[in-house]
């Protein structure tokens, strides 16, 4: 307590810095990801495509930055950095999901940043899979009773029911600061009673190496 109260900036060490640190870490430390910018390329102009880009756009994690007839463009937004991922929804996309019961669609992704590219496709993904099965339940004619077996997985999370990450990072954050201070501490006393001469006093000190240490 001496040496703390000796030096004003080990204090500033021990207060300061971890409460800023606290306090700006968990809003940096989130690995939740929103505001993907989308580019989307629609060949069908039906009200099929509208729906799903909607759909997409409504989700809260897409902003729809550019909306073209040609993929080439959209590559081009992805080359300039306004565009993230590109969906593209080919000719005869409302036909072939009436008619023929299936429809493709083309999403390319921008894999330079890897967490926002997978994070994204698969955000992507699940918003078309819900899709799906909204566009089956209300106008595809399913059969009443189904003879394939299908298990659904339902979960809920108990101690953090919605997955606020400033929950998870806190305690961790906390942690990693207790230990950073500490060594820190550890280091820099060493190092002032280096600077003002006190461990070269002791060397010269009829006592054993172990009582030093």
């Amino acid at each position: 307590f001496r040496q703390i109260f000796r030096d004003p900036s080990i204090l500033r060490i021990i207060l300061i810095m971890p409460v800023i640190q606290l306090l700006i870490l968990p809003w940096a430390a989130d690995y939740e990801i929103k505001n993907i910018k989308l580019a989307v390329v629609d060949h069908d102009h039906s009200e099929y495509s509208r729906q799903l880009i909607n759909k997409v756009t409504a989700s809260g994690y897409f902003i729809l930055t550019d909306y073209s007839f040609s993929y080439e463009h959209s590559l081009e937004q992805i080359e300039k950095d306004k565009a993230d991922l590109v969906l593209q929804i080919p000719d005869h996309f409302e036909k072939d999901l009436v008619k023929e019961d299936e429809a493709k669609l083309y999403m390319a992704i921008n894999a330079i940043n890897g967490t926002k590219a997978n994070l994204g496709g698969a955000y992507l993904r699940n918003i078309i899979q819900d899709y799906n099965k909204q566009v089956r339940t209300e106008w595809i004619q399913m059969p009443k009773f189904s003879s394939e077996t299908q298990i659904e997985v339902t979960s809920s999370n108990w101690f953090n029911p919605l997955l606020n990450y400033k929950y998870f990072m806190v305690p961790g954050i906390l942690v990693i600061l207790l230990t950073m201070v500490g060594t820190n501490l550890t280091a820099i006393n060493i190092v002032k009673e280096k600077e003002i001469g006190t461990i070269e006093q002791i060397n010269v000190t009829p006592i054993k190496k172990y009582h030093f240490v």
